[in-house]
């Protein structure tokens, strides 16, 4: 398919949409769920198809005083699974794979030993949910796979290769692993590593991340924090919890909340009907293709109100993710802790900001 809006267009679109500052009011609303909740760092962002509206405030850690910079990267979680979904999505318009492209097409030494359930599943059912893959949303179901020492696409082929060996999960259920199979189809169909495919997309966007807990680039970004027995503990750099790195592709990216913002700004327009990274037709296909869950994004079509949704979590970071393109905006709302109450404050946060009319600074 031939996008309508050229690349070098976007690019010149997205230096024009400016970062923005929020209302004094939502600053100070943000910083007194900040001190309730527990909250060491925050960012928020209110997005329009032509402007970002930022704020971030809090530290690193809760032990140190040193504020955080517009630039510091949170871990995404689970949003990743956008990111995944839209380099997805562009290799489609390009012709290198396709939403009903069959698993064992792309792995056919892999069918003898893998259950017959699985003989038909597609890249589409596998970045929907729909493939009946396990879920691995737990730790300690990964913990069989630390033996694994090869790459990191090694690792992720081992892995899938176990994975289709065993018994089926209901259609719909999440899946971490699904989206594990289905970078090592778009590796293969491709002919770049996942990294490789992640580096060219964010390189064309002209946007930074990093995979990993953004504190292991950076001491000076914020430190995920859990609570450990009653103590509130941050997670050093040298901190041996991570995830696994094949399942990259199901939640291991950071990024700074203007560049993620501006990720999200793209869908917001294609949403809208503009064509910019990729068609329109496209985002809504990521969206609203199917529900309650799309590719890489759950949805709801309520009294003709579309609303579509994303949070990601690996227990010591949160974000949270909205977009309203009935309304014209979409929040983003990024912290380093995953406690209860903290989400609860940032669910109330963003009903907030999508509820009332925005009186920002410019």
């Amino acid at each position: 398919m031939k996008l309508t809006f050229s690349l070098v267009s976007f690019i010149l679109l997205v230096n024009l949409c400016t970062a923005q500052e929020l209302s004094e009011d939502l600053k100070i609303k943000i910083k007194q769920a900040q001190q309730v909740h527990q909250i060491p760092a925050i960012a928020v962002s209110l997005i329009t198809p032509d402007s970002i509206f930022s704020y971030v405030n809090g530290k690193a850690r809760f032990s140190k005083k040193e504020q955080i910079s517009i630039n510091a990267k949170f871990h995404l979680g689970s949003n990743t699974k956008a990111i995944t979904s839209f380099i997805a999505m562009r290799l489609t318009e390009q012709g290198e794979i396709s939403w009903g492209t069959p698993f064992f097409k792309l792995f056919p030494e892999l069918e003898s030993t893998s259950r017959s359930v699985y003989s038909d599943i597609t890249l589409g059912d596998l970045l929907s949910h729909n493939a009946q893959i396990r879920p691995y949303t737990k730790g300690s179901e990964l913990t069989k796979f630390n033996i694994l020492k090869g790459s990191i696409s090694e690792n992720r082929y081992s892995f899938s290769k176990s994975v289709l060996t065993e018994k089926a999960v209901k259609k719909g259920t999440y899946s971490n692993a699904g989206y594990v199979l289905a970078a090592l189809m778009l590796e293969r169909a491709s002919g770049k590593t996942y990294r490789e495919l992640v580096d060219q997309t964010m390189q064309e966007l002209d946007l930074e991340y990093f995979i990993g807990f953004p504190n292991k680039e950076n001491a000076a970004y914020p430190w995920g924090h859990w609570d450990q027995k009653g103590v509130f503990e941050a997670l050093s750099p040298e901190h041996d919890y991570k995830l696994p790195d094949y399942m990259s592709s199901a939640g291991d990216i950071s990024m700074n909340i203007l560049d993620y913002s501006k990720f999200i700004q793209l869908h917001l327009n294609g949403l809208l009907g503009t064509s910019t990274y990729l068609n329109a037709d496209d985002y809504n296909w990521l969206h609203f293709g199917q529900s309650p869950y799309a590719y890489g994004w759950g949805n709801v079509i309520k009294d003709s109100e579309k609303m579509s949704f994303h949070d990601g979590s690996a227990g010591t970071y949160y974000s949270h993710t909205v977009l309203l393109p009935n309304k014209n905006i979409a929040v983003v709302i990024l912290m380093n802790t995953a406690s209860t109450e903290a989400v609860e404050a940032i669910y109330n946060l963003q009903q907030f900001i999508t509820s009332q009319p925005q009186k920002s600074k410019k």
